[in-house]
């Protein structure tokens, strides 16, 4: 067995490292047939062979019996030093983590004695692995033809599959762990499998599928998925509604919902900060909420959508509406709110989990307070224009105005009784 990794090697007697930074190296383990004795047997003597820049012919190092030791509390960061007795010496190795777990598998496996497929490389004659061979970092398919029949290498970091009529997401992809980019656009899909939360992806492109029809979004809950991800592509798959787990994403810089269904956008979306583009040209949207002067856009794009004016029945409605009878809120809704208006830091570790959507996801009043668990007289749709004042690049049509719905924490509400004057004032 053979592989591609950069390797150090420490000296232990001298503590002096004979290469003095890690090199690109080919390190290669299997057996070597001693010659014949009078009997006419021959013995497998189990040899590692280190190739560098500096040492092209190799070094070769005696793996039975001389083992010093091996270190493997780093191997899934792709990390692992291994020691031998003589020569004193230790290989600080760094390569894919995968492909390192099965050299450490082999190197196991022989030292047991048992016969392995990786360990019947004659190490005599092995040679380093040319330049040409170097991991393939990108692959791009946009045939069926060209699809890898033998599967993908372990290190990809840019994987791009385009119409090609693809109905399933290969579970095979999922176990990309170097995988930054993907792409498959174009294609059938209406699933997701949950494991692609497990990859750290940066740049995610699902548009022109079907992801609409079953709306699974299990995968967006992916821990490493969620801390990664910066650029989500979800446009023309049939969306009726803004899928709720999308607002966990929270390092999410550029979002691409356009041409779908959606009807509206979430009150949620504002815990979204570090959002810049936001596309939902060519949807249903019929307002946007309040929340999204909450959010510092760079471009947002709302062109062909059915923007309806102001909702006069709403406001006639509410200046009907009579006082309510004051009801303290419990006390952890006033705990939220005290975190969420002095900005307090909190983490998961100082706060439940529960209470840390709340403050992140729920709506706020025109007057700043958390609402929670609202009743439906309280949200307010279509009774005032946003100011756009965070967003630097609007898109949209000029045949329509933009109204906003808006979320009160009820009728005693200061800021709610200035916009029920407003009404008094509008209605004839």
């Amino acid at each position: 067995m053979k592989i591609l990794c950069e390797v150090q090697v420490l000296n232990r007697t001298t503590q002096a490292n004979r290469t003095p930074r890690p090199v690109k190296s080919t390190l290669a383990i299997g057996y070597k047939q001693s010659a014949r004795d009078s009997n006419g047997n021959t013995k497998k003597e189990l040899e590692m062979v280190l190739f560098t820049p500096q040492a092209k012919a190799g070094t070769r190092y005696k793996v039975l019996d001389n083992i010093h030791c091996v270190h493997t509390k780093f191997v899934l960061d792709g990390k692992a030093t291994i020691g031998f007795k003589q020569p004193a010496e230790n290989l600080l190795i760094k390569c894919d983590p995968i492909q390192l777990k099965g050299f450490l598998q082999t190197l196991k496996l022989g030292m047991e004695g048992k016969d392995a497929i990786n360990l019947r490389l004659n190490i005599a004659n092995t040679t380093a692995i040319p330049q040409k061979s170097q991991p393939q970092l990108r692959m791009t398919i946009n045939k069926r033809s060209e699809y890898p029949i033998k599967g993908f290498p372990r290190t990809l970091k840019s994987l791009t599959i385009k119409n090609i009529q693809l109905v399933k997401l290969s579970f095979e992809i999922c176990t990309l762990r170097n995988l930054t980019t993907l792409d498959i656009s174009g294609n059938k899909l209406t699933k997701i499998p949950k494991e692609l939360g497990r990859l750290s992806l940066t740049t995610l492109h699902l548009s022109n599928n079907a992801l609409g029809e079953l709306n699974d979004w299990c995968w967006l809950r992916g821990s490493n998925l969620r801390a990664s991800l910066c650029e989500l592509d979800l446009s023309d798959n049939g969306l009726k509604y803004f899928p709720p787990d999308l607002v966990k994403l929270d390092r999410l810089v550029t979002l691409n919902l356009n041409h779908n269904n959606l009807n509206y956008l979430p009150f949620a979306i504002r815990r979204l900060q570090k959002l810049r583009s936001l596309h939902v040209s060519s949807n249903k949207l019929e307002s946007l909420p309040a929340s999204i002067e909450d959010l510092h856009i760079e471009l947002l794009d709302v062109w062909g959508n059915c923007f309806k004016g102001f909702n006069m029945e709403a406001a006639r409605k509410q200046a009907k509406r009579s006082t309510d009878r004051y009801t303290p809120a419990p006390l952890w809704l006033q705990a939220a709110r005290t975190v969420a208006s002095q900005k307090l830091p909190y983490s998961e570790s100082t706060l439940p989990a529960i209470l840390i959507e709340l403050i992140s996801e729920a709506p706020t009043c025109l007057c700043g307070k958390l609402c929670y668990a609202m009743e439906a007289r309280d949200l307010l749709k279509r009774v005032m224009q946003p100011k756009f004042t965070n967003i630097k690049n609007l898109t949209y049509s000029r045949e329509h105005q933009i109204y906003a719905d808006v979320i009160i924490c009820g009728s005693n509400c200061a800021a709610y009784q200035q916009l029920k004057s407003l009404f008094t004032l509008l209605i004839p």
